[in-house]
């Protein structure tokens, strides 16, 4: 009975301490790429160096490399965190409580969020891309993962009568990417205007384009109370 007792509290111990180990990973894991990530966006992601990083972070050198194999690699855990907020707006289509322009506008917003910190930032995001090719396949990856989501999401604004049915969604979605990308990508090589401004409206222009036909009807018919002040 002892020993039975011994070995329950031995085998507790040593699943404690597995997840503090994998707390403090994880911990140390986030301060690397929140400090990496305000770095790209201050300095630029070509100027900042690993030894910058580890310095933020407050760990030595060598620590980074048990994380991530480049600062490149950096950008492709950002990309996986991406794909996490489309998966989250999939489940806001899915429960049906707010309408599909209003969940794709708040996905470009969520998406644009880190590129939108500085043109520094959306610039490094972008050659992430055009840099180290492992990276690059990664984040394509994701990408593709994501389109399919969001390709769901499409689907589910056909079949509620909120979307065109003679579009194939994949489509809408890889229109959807596109736009985001092209609107990040201007942005950040002459930023006039805060990125979340030209997002709302370049989300609103994609809109219109992928709406029902009989929701552009029913938009026109809707007495506007300024129509109604102007025609007094």
């Amino acid at each position: 009975m002892v020993t039975e007792e011994r070995t329950h509290s031995g085998l507790h111990d040593n699943l404690h301490e597995l997840g503090r180990r994998a707390r403090r990973r994880h911990e140390t894991l986030n301060r690397l790429f929140v400090a990496a990530m305000e770095l790209f966006a201050r300095k630029g992601f070509a100027t900042t160096k690993v030894e910058d990083i580890t310095e933020a972070a407050d760990v030595g050198k060598g620590t980074f490399f048990n994380y991530f194999p480049s600062k490149e690699h950096v950008l492709a855990h950002f990309a996986g965190k991406q794909a996490a907020k489309v998966e989250h707006c999939l489940g806001l289509a899915k429960q049906g409580d707010v309408g599909t322009h209003e969940v794709l506008s708040s996905l470009a917003r969520d998406l644009a969020r880190v590129p939108g910190k500085s043109p520094e930032m959306a610039r490094a995001l972008v050659l992430s891309l055009l840099g180290n090719a492992e990276v690059r396949d990664f984040i394509l990856h994701e990408m593709e993962n994501g389109r399919a989501m969001i390709a769901e999401i499409m689907k589910l604004g056909q079949e509620r009568g909120e979307l065109r049915r003679d579009l194939d969604p994949i489509d809408m979605a890889c229109a959807f990417q596109q736009s985001l990308f092209g609107t990040v990508l201007l942005w950040s090589l002459k930023a006039k205007s805060p990125l979340s401004r030209l997002l709302d409206n370049t989300i609103s222009v994609l809109y219109q384009g992928l709406q029902a036909p009989s929701v552009h009807r029913a938009a026109g018919t809707t007495h506007s109370p300024d129509r109604e002040r102007k025609s007094k």
